[in-house]
């Protein structure tokens, strides 16, 4: 419902779909979307039991707290840009674009940020509130 009132408030111009300035209408679009996808995770993962091959996120999920803190503090203020500059300025020495060479950058901090979040569910170190 929600959803649908969203896009009914772009379709007939009262409200025009902007994410920049989060109008009503994207709000109540993404916010539909989000309680769709919240619901059918929730169907297939709590109440059919589908649990099996979900350890990659859980082990991210165990340490949310601290993924966003470190991300806020290290990955965007040094290790992206670190990463950016030896693993793009290296694909580019191979004669590979830049922009496969940003991307492939891009996965490799992911893949540091994850195993830092694996490293600390190993040892059972959990952040929380």
């Amino acid at each position: 419902m929600i959803l649908v009132l969203g896009f009914l408030l772009d379709g007939t111009d009262i409200t025009p779909m902007l994410k920049w300035i989060s109008t009503s209408s994207f709000v109540l679009a993404t916010g539909g979307i989000t309680l769709i996808v919240l619901a059918l995770c929730y169907e297939w993962i709590d109440v059919r039991r589908h649990r099996k091959h979900l350890a990659f996120f859980m082990i991210v999920g165990m340490n949310s707290i601290f993924i966003y803190l470190f991300f806020i503090f290290v990955g965007d203020h040094w290790l992206n840009g670190y990463m950016e500059i030896l693993v793009s300025g290296l694909l580019n020495l191979a004669g590979i674009p830049v922009a496969i060479g940003a991307a492939f950058s891009c996965l490799v901090v992911f893949a540091i940020e994850w195993y830092l979040c694996y490293y600390l569910y190993k040892k059972k170190i959990i952040f929380k509130i």
